[in-house]
């Protein structure tokens, strides 16, 4: 049997998120899957099916003795110990660092044995960080300084795993008393509301999340409950955890609709049956909205603040996500946030889009806000601008990307890019393929350059000084929000890992990795003469039907 123990100390919902690699995991059979949380996380961890055990680290006790002045650190660190030793007790075959934190790198490099295959950021005995593939890479120095993330953090999970995607089947536990009493609650519900049954559809709407720059206005929930209310097909349910704040401005809210609202209360023990007899899921970023993804309840998510949608989105197909215009967005805590352009109007046509049938005619959005779909490609989940304002070169660079990374990673030449190129301005596309082309261009002559002056290293200071200007200019490429970026990472943090001992050793391997550049400069190119090529074509189909359209009139 493979034992498997995963470590993600951190919030409820990513620990949530977890379920998707564990699924995957557990179908590859004879597996014995073990979850590593802060016990703050472990009721979610206890949700999450197919999970053998939880081991929690009870990390207020371990602070509460790190910070009183009575006690030495030792203490801390000893609680820290025991708290760990069941799981040091055991051996493991693989262990995943899904936290891939500072605080999970040490967890995991503790926890290291020679027999473990170890996933994720970690420590060597000389301390330094060791990563075992690309996919680490991608994940721990690319995604953190691109503007648009190309990949989905689940989806690069199950790459650096090494794990063959399973979205099928149930991945939370439910409780059968709870399941039913929501079903026949709901029944009533529908049975009371008058009309066809059958045809009465309930929406559950989130109504904060633990973060204030993430929650809808109030203002516009006022005036989304009114929309909704306006159609007598639908029935809207308030969603709140059991607190007495949650509680509080459910009150409030209630008050102001003469106390007609229906109020859902649940915990994570109860919120999934409540989930499964939802029509559809309205909500920011919340742990509720990755319960609802394992459930395979519709979601209309609306993202704001710095919730990184890109990264962390709801994960499940056709999953739709309303947003202020990605470009007029920042996806960084405390940096500074505009005030949301989303309205009520749009997220009640978006609801109406939602359960709809036929889905033919797209909603009607407020200028600066755009909405995306989630859709399966050959990496995963990726959302596809559908409706609304869409930035041409933001759009194609994020598309453009992901099929950058499936040719330098995976090691294949098939274009998936599946942007859809009536959505986007075909001469603004032109542009940005020019423009990119140009920057190519001028890193590969900087990497020529730089391959030139390194050979000559060993017989002059001078050709020494020009390489080191060289390699600079290749280096300034990470700062650029352009294609070019991503493979500039890459090589730069593979440059900073190299460990060798003499002169030749240390030449050899920034020769191998110029040369491992120059063929990622290549493939980027290729992607985009791919797009170019179905850009020109797109350019023909619209010049053909121009001219049918002529001739019929």
């Amino acid at each position: 049997m493979k034992k498997i123990l995963i470590i993600n100390l951190r919030k409820l919902g990513d620990v949530f998120s977890t379920a998707h690699l564990i699924n995957s995991l557990s179908k590859e059979g004879n597996t014995h899957i073990s979850l590593l949380t802060y016990k703050e996380s472990a009721r979610a961890a206890h949700c999450i099916k197919n999970v053998n055990e939880v081991f929690e680290i009870d990390r207020k006790e371990i602070i509460t003795l790190k910070t009183n002045k009575l006690f030495s650190d030792s203490f801390a660190l000893e609680q820290l110990f025991k708290q760990l030793e069941k799981i040091t007790n055991e051996s493991w075959d693989q262990i995943i660092n899904y936290s891939n934190d500072t605080v999970g790198a040490y967890v995991t490099s503790y926890l290291r044995k020679d027999s473990s295959m170890i996933t994720g950021v970690h420590f060597n005995d000389q301390r330094n960080i060791v990563t075992q593939n690309d996919w680490e890479l991608v994940f721990n120095d690319v995604l953190p300084q691109v503007r648009y993330s190309p990949i989905h953090f689940v989806d690069c999970y199950h790459k650096m795993s090494g794990a063959a995607p399973h979205r099928e089947g149930f991945k939370v536990i439910t409780n059968p008393r709870h399941n039913e009493t929501a079903f026949l609650n709901f029944q009533e519900l529908r049975r009371g509301h008058g009309g066809n049954e059958n045809q009465t559809k309930i929406i559950g709407i989130q109504l904060k999340t633990a973060d204030q720059t993430k929650d809808i206005p109030l203002d516009t929930l006022h005036k989304l409950y009114e929309l909704i209310k306006k159609n007598s097909e639908i029935i809207p349910c308030l969603l709140i955890a059991p607190n007495d704040e949650e509680r509080q401005i459910a009150t409030e809210f209630n008050s102001h609709h003469n106390d007609e609202v229906i109020i859902v209360e649940a915990d994570l023990n109860a919120i999934a049956s409540v989930l499964l007899n939802l029509d559809l899921l309205v909500s920011p970023d919340t742990s509720i909205k990755h319960i609802a993804n394992l459930t395979e309840t519709p979601v209309l998510e609306i993202s704001l603040g710095y919730a990184p949608f890109l990264k962390q989105g709801s994960y499940a197909k056709d999953t739709l996500v309303l947003t202020d215009s990605i470009i007029n967005r920042s996806f960084k805590k405390n940096s500074f946030s505009r005030p949301t352009l989303i309205t009520a109007n749009d997220i009640m046509a978006t609801i109406l889009y939602s359960l709809s049938i036929t889905k033919t005619v797209k909603p009607r959005l407020s200028e600066g806000v755009t909405l995306y779909q989630a859709q399966l490609d050959e990496l995963g989940i990726t959302y596809n601008p559908i409706a609304g304002s869409i930035d041409t070169s933001v759009e194609l660079q994020r598309m453009a990307s992901r099929q950058l990374l499936h040719q330098m990673l995976d090691s294949s030449s098939e274009s998936f890019t599946n942007i859809d190129l009536n959505k986007i301005n075909k001469n603004e596309a032109q542009e940005w393929i020019n423009k990119e082309k140009s920057d190519v261009t001028f890193v590969m002559r900087d990497l020529l350059g730089t391959l030139r002056s390194l050979l000559q290293c060993a017989e002059s200071k001078k050709s020494t000084r020009e390489f080191i200007a060289s390699l600079d200019k290749i280096l300034s490429n990470i700062d650029k929000q352009t294609l070019v970026q991503i493979p500039s990472i890459l090589f730069k943090t593979k440059i900073e890992a190299i460990n060798a001992k003499t002169f030749d050793e240390n030449t050899k391997e920034i020769e191998s990795l110029l040369y491992k550049l120059k063929s990622d400069m290549q493939k980027l190119l290729q992607c985009l003469i791919a797009i170019e090529s179905q850009l020109s074509a797109s350019k023909v189909e619209d010049m053909v039907s121009r001219t049918h359209e002529s001739i019929r009139n």
